[in-house]
């Protein structure tokens, strides 16, 4: 089984491969599903408000009811949904930083939040309480173990019920697939590769045919601050633009060479597909050239501008105004539902105790007796 092949079974490419219009369109569902169900729920409880007197109802609705806006609700669009996104995903990127996890750790983290928010919405789960619990999933799925309360305590202001509130949905959003493939094993073998080339240690092609052709100059040195530049746009760049829905790990690893060097990239493409390859070396770069396009979207080494940062501000003040009242506190929800199963159990518990009594009572230990028919 080729390379291709084995990428071709993994969860990531049969279950989180999009072309770019099949993404927006369930983005635009999920955007417009979110936003009839915070109108109904703000329906509901302003009509649940209305029905008691205002003391009342702020003990039963509590955050919830104080919470709700005057007027007509304004939701977010899907563009303003996907700037907040790239936003708390740099957030869990220094939250990442803070924590002190490896790489691995926090690209995961971020292609977590980043398909739960396919087909979840910010309006119904706040990104604050998903990213901590994506952060913290992600140390797991990665093996870099972090125990709960020492996570919770080195984030601050965090308990560690906080993070597992939404874990349970979080796994739910990811279809319960946790694996990530990320292009940076990827570009340390290619690295190696172009630093064996320079030395002339290896032949350029598979069948020992030499290289044809002036190679770069100053390859060594090039190869070197091409591959700092590439790990540094796969950090991030690759992980806030949607480059994980559309295309592989290999092709983000070359794109991101591509805009480090892109001489010394496509010699390099041209030795491994040469000219007698024809289509293929032509749909190779084709492809990788629309990956490094998306991938200068985002300036890896850049923050953003006074501008964005207003934008930024206003869009999360339209989204705490626009947020589903019934599924603010996570914790409370999940509290809820735990009690409510005890509760249950507890139910069914006493119903059998008592009927074992009153078994007992009757003679009858082991159940009545069958009737003859």
């Amino acid at each position: 089984m080729s390379e291709d092949e084995r990428y071709c079974t993994s969860t990531q490419y049969r279950l989180w491969s999009f072309t770019p219009d099949s993404l927006l369109a369930l983005r635009s569902r999920t955007n417009r599903l979110a936003a009839d169900r915070v109108r109904e729920a703000v329906r509901r409880v302003r009509e649940a408000r209305a029905l008691s007197s205002a003391d009342t109802s702020e003990a039963e609705n509590g955050r919830s009811a104080s919470a709700i806006p005057e007027g007509e609700v304004d939701c977010l669009t899907v563009d303003e949904e996907l700037k907040l996104v790239a936003f708390y995903c740099r957030q869990t990127l220094s939250l990442g930083d803070h924590l002190k996890v490896p790489t691995d750790v926090k690209a995961t983290a971020i292609q977590y939040i980043k398909r739960f928010y396919i087909t979840n919405s910010l309006m119904t789960y706040h990104p604050t309480d998903i990213l901590k619990t994506a952060l913290f999933f992600a140390t797991k799925t990665e093996n870099h173990y972090f125990r709960l309360t020492k996570f919770a305590d080195a984030i601050g202001g965090t308990k560690p019920e906080d993070v597992l509130a939404s874990e349970f949905l979080l796994t739910q959003g990811l279809r319960f697939t946790f694996d990530v493939r990320h292009p940076f094993r990827a570009l340390e073998g290619a690295i190696m590769d172009l630093q064996a080339l320079s030395k002339g240690d290896i032949p350029a092609l598979p069948n020992g045919e030499a290289v044809t052709g002036p190679s770069p100059q100053n390859m060594e040195k090039r190869v070197r601050n091409a591959h700092g530049k590439a790990r540094d746009c796969l950090k991030t760049s690759a992980l806030l633009t949607d480059a994980y829905f559309h295309f592989t790990p290999s092709q983000i690893m070359v794109a991101a060479l591509i805009n480090a060097d892109r001489d010394l990239t496509e010699w390099y493409i041209k030795l491994k597909f040469p000219a007698s390859a024809g289509a293929p070396q032509q749909k190779v770069l084709a492809t990788v050239e629309k990956c490094a396009v998306m991938l200068k979207e985002i300036d890896s080494s850049s923050e953003p501008s006074a501008t964005e940062k207003k934008e930024l501000g206003a869009l999360m003040k339209k989204l705490k105004k626009c947020r589903n009242p019934e599924k603010m506190d996570l914790v409370g929800l999940q509290r809820a539902k735990r009690e409510g199963e005890e509760g249950n159990d507890e139910k069914i518990v006493k119903k059998r105790k008592l009927e074992r009594e009153q078994l007992t009572k009757e003679g009858e230990v082991f159940g009545p007796g069958l009737k003859k028919s």
